[in-house]
C-alpha cells in the first residue's frame, strides 16, 4: 500500500474534476517545445491559444494556435504582463524553472489560472484525456505519475468496449422507458441492468435501434 504524507495530501486537497467550455477564453503558453507544443494541442480546439517563445517546435505548423516569438528571459515583469493579461490559463513549459516560478506569479497577478508543465505545483493540472463523441474522461495522478494516468487511458480505450455505442444506446432507451415505465427507479433498474448485461455491449454490433428492441424485449 502506497503511504502519503498529510502534506503531500494537502496540497492537492482543493482539486476537484470540472469540465469547463474554454470557447472565446485566452490561454497562454510560455515555451515552444515539445512539451508546449501537446498543451497547445490539448486546448487549440477549443481556445484562443497563444505561445510565447525563442522558437518553435515543428509540431506547431499543424496546431492552430498564435505564435509570438519572443525572449521571454529578456524581459521585464511590465513587457511579459502584457502577454499575459485577459487570460483565463497560463501555462509554463519553459527550461527555466525559475523564468517559469516567475511567470506563474505574474499570471496570478493577472488574475490568471496557473499549470506547470514540469510538476511545480499550479491551481490547475491537466488530466489524461480518454474522448470519444458522446463523452470525455480526464484521468490524473496530480502529476506523481504521468505513466499511471496514460496506464489507466489505455485500459479505457482496450477493455472498456463501444462506449459511444452504449451512451446512445442508453440514451434511446431512457427516452423509449420514460413512456411506458412510470416508476423512475424501476427504469434506473433496466438502464443499469442493460450496462451490466455482456449481451447488450455485443448488441451494439447490431446498432443502436436493434440493440434497443433487443433491450425492450429482454428488460420489459
Amino acid at each position: 500500500m502506497i503511504r502519503l504524507n498529510a502534506c503531500s495530501i494537502n496540497l492537492y486537497s482543493g482539486m476537484i474534476p470540472l469540465m469547463m467550455d474554454l470557447r472565446d477564453a485566452k490561454v497562454v503558453i510560455a515555451g515552444g517545445g515539445a512539451v508546449g507544443a501537446r498543451k497547445a494541442r490539448f486546448f487549440a480546439s477549443e481556445a484562443r491559444v497563444v505561445v510565447l517563445s525563442r522558437s518553435f517546435h515543428p509540431d506547431f505548423a499543424e496546431t492552430a494556435v498564435e505564435t509570438v516569438k519572443c525572449d521571454l528571459s529578456g524581459m521585464d515583469d511590465d513587457e511579459i504582463v502584457s502577454h499575459l493579461r485577459e487570460s483565463f490559463l497560463v501555462i509554463t513549459a519553459l527550461e527555466d524553472v525559475e523564468l517559469n516560478r516567475r511567470i506563474a506569479a505574474l499570471a496570478r497577478r493577472c488574475g490568471a489560472h496557473v499549470n506547470d508543465a514540469h510538476g511545480v505545483l499550479g491551481d490547475v493540472t491537466l488530466p489524461s484525456v480518454v474522448r470519444g463523441e458522446t463523452y470525455s474522461i480526464g484521468i490524473s495522478t496530480f502529476g506523481r505519475s504521468p505513466g499511471m494516468a496514460r496506464h489507466l487511458r489505455l485500459c479505457i480505450e482496450e477493455h472498456c468496449g463501444d462506449i459511444d455505442g452504449m451512451v446512445r444506446l442508453q440514451e434511446t432507451l431512457r427516452e423509449n422507458l420514460k413512456q411506458i415505465v412510470p416508476d423512475q427507479l424501476v427504469r434506473s433498474q433496466i438502464l443499469n441492468e442493460v450496462l451490466d448485461d455482456p449481451a447488450m455491449w455485443d448488441a451494439l454490433a447490431r446498432g443502436t435501434a436493434q440493440a434497443k428492441e433487443e433491450a425492450l424485449r429482454k428488460y420489459l
